[in-house]
């Protein structure tokens, strides 16, 4: 488990630069850098919808297909912070676990 600080402002589970989701699922199964992964939790918080309402979570489960990463093991992420960047991001793609490491 892993504390997450996200600075996808737009994301529905950002709040306060912390992660509301119940857990992060992140992509990048040929990744060999941290732009070729993505956050696939990520969900556009569009206008009029309400964002999600929980406090940030201290530690979250991260189910992880960058096998290329040194923190994963068997699927799952071991570092004890993790970071997710995507600035503006419309679509998973455009978001990535900037802790990744080759």
């Amino acid at each position: 488990m892993a504390h997450i600080v996200c600075t996808v402002s737009n994301c529905y589970f950002n709040k306060r630069e912390g992660c509301t989701a119940p857990n992060l699922n992140v992509d990048g199964e040929k990744a060999n850098e941290s732009r070729l992964t993505c956050c696939e939790t990520f969900i556009e918080q569009r206008p009029g919808v309400r964002s999600s309402v929980h406090e940030p979570k201290s530690e979250t489960d991260i189910m992880c297909k960058a096998g290329n990463c040194v923190y994963n093991t068997n699927e799952r992420c071991e570092a004890s912070r993790v970071v997710v960047n995507g600035k503006n991001a419309q679509h998973s793609e455009e978001t990535c676990c900037s802790t990744f490491k080759d």
